[in-house]
């Protein structure tokens, strides 16, 4: 009897990770190879989409060998990957240009045309409301990263690259056009295009691209590639590509989605209004609704869900999370002695264990409390601002590497709160939220979070594979092996839950009031110092 498995891929901002996952949905093993983001210049954000292909067949090949898995064992393909990639390919399915990934934000200069005047808060009233709004239920933000101002910065700057372009492609869009020769993506990926309307017409979104909005920014429509569902079958593996991979060809290939999409299927948090959060290198609060909403002020609303027929996901996405303390490890704290010592191998195992020695609040023995500001790459949620920038605030002697990793940890904690709060204005409070992520891997940053956000904490077992999980899911519905909702949820799995400590609810919840401050009392001299 063969033992069938799906392989997930899960197309990341630094990496490609392969992973094998049983019929049950139980994680068995993994591959990751890195590759690199490019910045050419400031604002500017590539991948080298040649990176995708070499690492997609180095990991298939390395994965499958480790776990002495037959090809012929391989139920489905499927995908998670990162959002908001715009590369351009031509008739042949050949790259015109490097991916502009989502944190390319070259399309700033683009805002004048995006948003012309009169505007309130940097948007066009009418072009937002009537237009945006009304048709896609959300819009572009201002700080130029989406793909409409990445295609108008095409439109400005390269109109004879635009000329060649037959198919604007995103991240694993192209990859899946590597597998099976299809040009495609999926609703909740196109959706935060922001050229897709989704309005209900029958009691189900539209999911079609806007003719009004393509018009609107003379985007030829003709270059957005077909929209599926997530859940569709997009086309079986190709000879060629299995060749490359090391598997037979025939497989069938599930679109996927993008990587809050099948995280939120894999976070168990599935039913109408349940929320979960992210630590990964970005983060996020997010969970299936039913009706779709939108804050524009706090760059929070609606996109997609894999359920497409179905439910809306409500997002409050943050620029960074766990990418915060890598940015500390690498280029501030120094640990050479604790790493060549026997018992600690682990330099994240050695984070947690000072974050613990450490008071809440990363107060030093003087009493002085150190803040951190995560913003080190401009923030979407819940500020939309791209001029806002990271710090560490209110430091002082007494301060040690302790206090400063602790910081790192509450900031960004801090930060979620801010989402959770813009997130349940729109719909209803939360008693309890799931959280995925590598970072969630740490039980001291789990019990801050439910701290500082003062929700039950319930952490998904392999919190670092939900992506993979959720895109496993993803495909046992595309081949019919799951029906509804309840049957996703019980194969998802919690390992442990973290209840907020009530002795830090003052501190904290001051302290919250006090990292809000430190925005508001410096949006304007963050302007002075990094507006383009």
């Amino acid at each position: 009897m063969v033992v069938k498995k799906f392989l997930a891929y899960d197309l990341g901002t630094t990496s490609t990770k392969a992973v094998l996952i049983s019929n049950e949905i139980e994680f068995i093993n993994s591959s990751v190879m890195d590759y690199r983001t490019i910045y050419p210049k400031a604002g500017y954000a590539e991948h080298n989409p040649e990176d995708w292909w070499r690492t997609l067949t180095h990991t298939t090949r390395e994965l499958m060998k480790k776990t002495n898995t037959n090809p012929s064992e391989i139920n489905a393909i499927t995908f998670s990957s990162q959002m908001q990639g715009c590369l351009p390919v031509d008739k042949s399915g050949t790259p015109l240009m490097n991916c502009m990934i989502w944190l390319d934000g070259r399309g700033a200069e683009m805002m004048s045309k995006l948003w012309p005047w009169p505007r309130i808060m940097g948007y066009n009233p009418y072009r937002l409301f009537r237009k945006f709004l009304k048709i896609t239920g959300g819009s572009p933000g201002l700080a130029g990263k989406d793909v409409i101002p990445k295609i108008l910065w095409l439109q400005k700057n390269h109109p004879d690259l635009l000329q060649k372009t037959f198919k604007f492609l995103d991240v694993k869009d192209y990859v899946i056009y590597l597998l099976t020769g299809v040009m495609a993506t999926s609703t909740d990926l196109a959706y935060i295009w922001w050229l897709m309307d989704s309005r209900k017409e029958g009691g189900k979104p539209k999911n079609e691209w806007s003719r009004s909005l393509c018009r609107t920014f003379k985007i030829d429509m003709e270059k957005l590639p077909e929209l599926r569902k997530p859940t569709d079958i997009i086309g079986s593996l190709s000879e060629k590509a299995a060749l490359e991979l090391g598997l037979v060809k025939g497989i069938p290939v599930v679109n996927g989605a993008g990587d809050m999409t099948t995280a939120a299927i894999g976070s168990g948090a599935v039913l109408d209004g349940e929320l979960h959060c992210q630590i990964g290198t970005s983060g996020w609060v997010a969970g299936h609704v039913s009706e779709r909403k939108v804050d524009i002020s706090h760059y929070t609303g609606c996109t997609g869900s894999a359920f497409a027929d179905q439910f809306y996901l409500v997002t409050g996405h943050q620029e960074i999370a766990g990418s915060a303390l890598e940015w500390a490890k690498n280029n501030i704290l120094y640990f050479k002695d604790e790493l060549q010592t026997k018992e600690k191998k682990d330099i994240y195992e050695i984070f947690d264990e000072l974050v613990s020695d450490c008071p809440p609040g990363a107060k030093a023995a003087g009493g002085t409390h150190l803040m951190f500001m995560p913003w080190l790459y401009g923030e979407r949620c819940p500020l939309d601002d791209d001029n806002v920038r990271g710090g560490l605030i209110n430091l002082s002697l007494d301060h040690d590497r302790r206090h400063l990793l602790r910081a790192v940890f509450e900031g960004v904690a801090f930060n979620a709160r801010w989402a959770l709060h813009t997130v349940e204005n729109l719909y209803s409070p939360v008693e309890w939220l799931s959280i995925i992520g590598g970072g969630a891997k740490s039980e001291v940053w789990c019990q801050i979070y439910a701290d500082i956000l003062n929700r039950t904490i319930k952490r998904v077992k392999n919190p670092q594979e939900a992506g993979a999980l959720g895109s496993a899911l993803i495909a046992k519905m595309a081949l019919g092996e799951i029906q509804d909702l309840n049957e996703v949820k019980q194969c998802c799995h919690y390992d442990k839950e973290f209840t907020p400590n009530p002795d830090n609810r003052k501190l904290y919840d001051d302290l919250f009031e006090e990292f809000k401050n430190l925005y508001k009392q410096n949006k304007k001299w963050f302007k002075r110092m990094n507006s383009k």
